[in-house]
């Protein structure tokens, strides 16, 4: 059987997806992708020649995304717009019988989620999250080192990355700078740090942290300057309205400093900046009873290395004898061509980036095709942004608050000023039901009421 999918969104990050499904097709032929779309119709061209040249199979071209569902023979969807449209078109996809990924985070609030939760379940179709750093073979091995107990029980982990942008938009994308849109450091890449340690340390409990906006004058500077490493992959994108050297209003939460109190007992710290000017640093650490392990960069290559706690230094293979029964999957494996334990690889990021992706896809598939549940599915997508969000709600309360609390939204006030402007109005939820709902209604026309389908507005897709 080929799964027919379509690529939503033919910015940047689509067409790094295009080069994740060229690649997946030089070892496995279960995905097709049969059309793309682009609110651009030159964009979403480019990268249609991209993957038609590549696998000989030109996809076809869409400018509107209900056309697309109309008239495109479909399994499933891609969808690698800006953040604010992820939960529109998945929930439009699903409620068309399609089976969906979307790239991280999973939407743009926990109220969006929640939709996107509630339409998955009701329709049974499978919603994976494009969830990439987990998936490095280097971060299988240091799951596998910590789960083995190499180090002992972990204590605690930290997680800093404090840099500078020096005063540009980030990934010269002028709705990265905007809270409403989900954007900033802090939240569009703190989602990806957020799963990485969910997924080393298990589930997160409360958060107590303080954010500040501390730049809010920024400058649209050309790609190649901001990020020269995937300038190539994003010269072809447009964003209606904006050229470059702009001045842009900065809206969004540029620094984070927070502690986590993971369900272990493990205190964490995760603090993320880019106003750090004249300091650089990155720290990626996990200590425990009998040693630290110094987490590698993530679609580096770079093996991990443990220091135990009499000084003795370990990495490269001598790691892999510490875990004689790790392995990876399958599909992994075959994707690097074959290896099964290895404890580091020499490729370029455009290779590790694409094999990546191209596991992505196979995972969903895979969970479609047994009924089973993707790894990253929809309880960890929701689980990363709730954690990335934990920062912000603490940050503006200024108080700890818990992850679950702002998964299930309890506590959403950074969040409410984002939902108001997405046109949804709010109603709190708790375990009792839908709070101000007469139970008169139906549980499905309440939850209708609650989640505002009914007022859900469909738009052509932005980039990414």
């Amino acid at each position: 059987m080929t799964f027919n999918i379509a690529l939503v969104g033919c910015g940047g990050m689509g067409r790094r997806h295009a080069l994740g499904y060229i690649e997946l097709r030089k070892y496995f032929d279960t995905v097709s992708l049969a059309a793309v779309c682009d609110v651009h119709r030159d964009v979403a061209s480019t990268v249609a020649e991209i993957i038609g040249e590549a696998t000989g199979a030109r996809p076809d071209i869409y400018t509107d995304f209900d056309e697309m569902l109309e008239r495109a023979d479909l399994d499933g969807v891609a969808i690698v717009t800006s953040t604010p449209m992820h939960h529109r078109f998945a929930i439009k996809a699903m409620e068309a019988g399609l089976h969906v990924i979307t790239e991280k985070p999973m939407g743009l609030t926990l109220k969006a989620c929640r939709q996107m939760r509630y339409v998955a379940s009701t329709t049974g179709v499978t919603l994976a999250i494009a969830e990439n750093f987990r998936r490095d073979p280097m971060n299988r091995l240091t799951r596998a080192l910590i789960t083995s107990g190499v180090i002992g029980t972990p204590y605690f982990t930290l997680d800093m990355h404090v840099g500078s942008s020096n005063g540009a938009v980030m990934h010269s994308t002028v709705w990265r700078a905007k809270k409403n849109q989900a954007g900033g450091m802090v939240l569009d890449a703190g989602v990806h740090n957020a799963d990485l340690l969910l997924y080393l340390m298990g589930g997160a409990d409360s958060v107590f942290a303080e954010t500040s906006t501390f730049e809010s004058d920024r400058t649209l500077r050309p790609m190649s300057e901001v990020a020269p490493g995937l300038a190539k992959l994003y010269d072809h994108r447009r964003e209606d309205g904006y050229s470059t050297g702009d001045s842009v209003e900065h809206t969004a939460v540029d620094t984070a400093f927070g502690l986590i109190r993971f369900d272990s007992g493990a205190i964490g710290q995760l603090s993320m900046t880019d106003t750090s000017h004249g300091q650089s640093l990155a720290v990626s650490t996990i200590s425990g009873s009998d040693g630290t392990l110094y987490r590698p960069r993530s679609r580096s290559g770079e093996s991990p290395r443990i220091v135990r706690r009499d000084g003795v230094e370990i990495t490269g293979d001598a790691l892999l004898e510490l875990v004689p029964d790790f392995e990876l999957d399958d599909s992994t494996s075959t994707l690097w061509d074959g290896a099964r334990r290895i404890s580091s690889y020499d490729l370029e990021f455009s290779t590790i980036d694409s094999k990546i992706l191209a596991y992505e896809y196979l995972d969903m598939v895979r969970a479609v095709e047994t009924g089973g549940q993707p790894e990253v599915g929809v309880r960890e997508g929701m689980d990363a942004l709730a954690l990335a969000y934990a920062l912000m709600e603490s940050g503006l309360k200024g108080a700890p608050v818990t992850v679950n609390d702002v998964a299930e939204g309890r506590v959403s006030e950074f969040q409410d000023e984002i939902d108001i402007e997405m046109g949804n109005s709010w109603i709190n939820c708790s375990a009792g039901g839908f709070l101000g709902i007469p139970k008169v209604f139906s549980l499905d026309i309440r939850a209708r009421i609650f989640y505002g389908f009914d007022r859900l507005q469909v738009s052509q897709p932005r980039q990414l």
